[in-house]
């Protein structure tokens, strides 16, 4: 579907979407334990319901009751899940189809050896083509059965516990998906991690989680992990989901760029969140941006942005409205150690270059990063979102930017993660008109 986005400043007050990161965690731990268990706010996006529903077909909820939120949480649900669901027999085949979500698929794998038959995951986009050797080296460890064909993944057999290498710098989602798994399994587990690990805020917040449904687990040092087996989960009840930090990122961008708006005042979020995207505050600030917080609110007000070197490692996810802070900014900003936004859902590194560049920005790519030469203005184009949903948001807020229309195409790409973000958009005072409405 395309999209016409007319430059226009977005300026007033948004409630932040729920976490999407906080809202798989709930979603699995609530669907593993004993006990009703309420999660709200939350919103079903494509990433969600895939979680829900590979939840469903691992067998481990039993029930599952979606209620609309009204008042300021409009448009948002609460969900009521019933976990621990029917054993199906061994040998059945269960379909477990991951949509686009990487965080879904690393997650269930190691659920799926439970020993009571296969797991196909399938999965849309370049989901299946994103990194697994983490995985398939452990599991080849335990004896387990993997088997891959075009577009699916099949596994077979049962996990245990045990003393467990392996690698930190491909996705803490691996880490993440074992938390899971591992504390359900007879014997004690340590995992000691080879390398750094990267995007250290995800198993903190996992951890978080897990400790809410009463699952332990403890950090003996940097690099190792211990996991003690025996454990059960059980629902604390209800699990309130805080905003979304990633997603908030395009709105604090969107008010410190805007040349004549009123600024973005954004409710929500939490000031102490474990969500590594929280940095994006310390980063904007550093680029010259005007964001304090007023009572519950966050807000940010047009500033005059500067450029700096921004370390991407442990904040991939906010690169691309981060480069759209770049380009506002006067001078050079370098984006470093994000080489692993090559195998998102595109390489968004090539395509922040390619559609910015359309735009008129000046931007080099790097093997690991981008530098951006900004304070230029932008001018209208055809751009394209390649199929992701943070390339689709970050090319609506550049417009602000732009002397001219910009043509997006792809811009249906944004119900991965926030599929009401057009409509938030324009209730900022985003001009924004679809086309292609019947496709």
């Amino acid at each position: 579907m395309r999209r016409t986005v007319t430059p226009a400043p977005l300026q007033g007050t948004l409630r932040v979407l729920p976490s999407k990161s906080a809202s798989h965690r709930a979603v699995l731990a609530a669907s593993l334990a004993q006990g009703a268990c309420d999660v709200a706010p939350l919103q079903l996006s494509e990433d969600i319901r895939a979680t829900i529903r590979c939840a469903q077909a691992l067998g481990l909820l039993e029930k599952s009751e979606i209620t609309p939120l009204g008042g300021a949480q409009e448009g948002f649900v609460s969900a009521r899940f019933a976990g621990g669901g029917a054993r199906r027999a061994a040998g059945d085949v269960r379909e477990a189809d991951c949509g686009e979500s990487g965080s879904t698929l690393r997650f269930f794998m190691p659920l799926a050896l439970d020993g009571r038959g296969a797991v196909r995951f399938t999965g849309q986009g370049r989901l299946m083509e994103r990194p697994q050797e983490v995985y398939r080296e452990l599991f080849a460890q335990m004896g387990a059965v993997w088997q891959d064909a075009p577009g699916q993944i099949v596994l077979r057999g049962r996990l245990r516990g045990g003393d467990w290498p392996l690698r930190g710098d491909v996705s803490s989602q691996f880490i993440t998906g074992l938390l899971y798994a591992l504390p359900l399994c007879e014997e004690d587990s340590t995992l000691t991690l080879l390398t750094a690990l990267e995007s250290s805020a995800y198993v903190t917040l996992t951890r978080r989680m897990l400790a809410r449904f009463g699952v332990a687990s403890e950090w003996r040092d940097e690099r190792t992990l211990f996991i003690p087996g025996g454990q059960h989960y059980e629902s604390p009840g209800s699990v309130s989901v805080e905003g979304d930090w990633s997603h908030a990122a395009f709105y604090l961008v969107a008010g410190a760029i805007a040349p004549d708006g009123e600024g973005v005042r954004l409710t929500g979020l939490s000031p102490d969140s474990v969500q590594g995207d929280r940095a994006v505050v310390d980063v904007l600030k550093s680029m010259g941006a005007k964001a304090y917080w007023a009572g519950d609110a966050l807000c940010v007000c047009p500033s005059a942005l500067h450029g700096v070197t921004i370390d991407a490692a442990q904040i991939p996810d906010l690169v691309p409205a981060l480069c759209v802070a770049a380009c506002a900014a006067q001078g050079e900003t370098r984006i470093v150690n994000a080489g692993r936004l090559r195998i998102k859902e595109c390489d968004r590194l090539a395509a922040m270059r390619s559609e910015l560049s359309k735009l008129g920005a000046d931007v080099v790519e790097l093997p690991d990063g981008l530098v951006v030469r900004g304070g230029r203005r932008l001018h209208g184009a055809a751009v394209d979102a390649w199929n992701d949903h943070r390339i689709a948001m970050a090319l609506c807020v550049a417009s602000a930017l732009c002397k001219g229309e910009m043509m997006l195409s792809g811009a249906e790409s944004v119900k991965k993660s926030a599929p009401a973000f057009y409509r938030e958009f324009e209730s900022l005072g985003g001009m924004t008109h679809a086309l292609d409405l019947g496709k």
